[in-house]
């Protein structure tokens, strides 16, 4: 075998030196693999059950107009029925509840004469001209009677608190509002009362209030604005069919 001569040993080493350069380099490793996906955890419920309610906006809009009341008039009028007349008046464009006593006389309210739907949003004015706040209504009863469907108290006990009760104010399953908002005497405030399933939502100015998710839904077709023991005021009443 013929050597090469000694001159060309360094060009040989040379071109080797270029080819090994031009190799690419290797591939990087692999990535480590993800982890095993494992089951999801179950997302918990809300600690509050008001807030998925309060995320719902069905039946704040449109419906029938079944009935509107401006009171823009003298008397009561025949859409009316009170058990005690002297309670319940109509003042400059208002209807006015007064106090009343004995005790046994209070609570007792005046009704509206035409049914609601059972799919329904009631839309009214009102205003507490007293600290006690204390301003309230009744819908869906069964009978034109206190406690006969639900009671919507906005500033009870004292101004304390605002709650959505079932055939009783203080049964044991009332809703009753996490972070109270006291009623602001002298203001008035537009409510405004929905129901399109099992659940009556309960809006103040036009945000969300408190609800009562209820399974056996109270199925009764009248409304009525009640009192306690407080100076109300409560204007441009309106029913809607949803």
């Amino acid at each position: 075998m013929r050597r090469l001569p000694f001159l060309l040993l360094p060009a040989v080493l040379v071109g080797l030196s270029v080819l090994v350069s031009c190799q690419p380099p290797p591939p990087p490793p692999p990535r480590p693999a993800p982890p095993a996906a494992t089951s999801a955890e179950p997302v918990p419920e809300s600690v509050d059950p008001q807030v998925a309610q309060a995320a719902r906006s069905d039946g704040l809009q449109g419906g029938t107009l079944l009935f509107r009341d401006d009171f823009e008039r003298a008397d009561l009028g025949p859409n009316w029925i009170v058990k005690h007349p002297d309670e319940w008046t109509i003042e400059g464009g208002l209807l006015r509840s007064h106090r009343v006593d004995p005790a046994e006389s209070r609570n007792q309210g005046i009704w509206l004469q035409k049914p609601l739907p059972d799919k329904a949003r009631i839309v009214f004015q009102a205003r507490s001209l007293s600290p006690s706040g204390d301003t309230k209504c009744e819908v869906f009863a069964t009978e034109q009677a206190h406690e006969a469907g639900y009671s919507i108290i906005f500033g009870g006990w004292n101004n304390t608190i605002n709650t959505i009760t079932r055939k009783g104010e203080h049964e044991p399953t009332r809703r009753v509002q996490s972070a109270h908002i006291p009623v602001e005497p002298q203001r008035t405030y537009t409510w405004t009362i929905v129901r399109t399933d099992n659940v009556v939502r309960w809006y103040v100015d036009g945000k969300f209030f408190l609800s009562y998710d209820d399974a056996d839904a109270v199925r009764g077709q009248w409304f009525g604005f009640n009192n306690w023991l407080t100076d109300v005021r409560f204007d441009n009443l309106e029913v809607y069919a949803l």
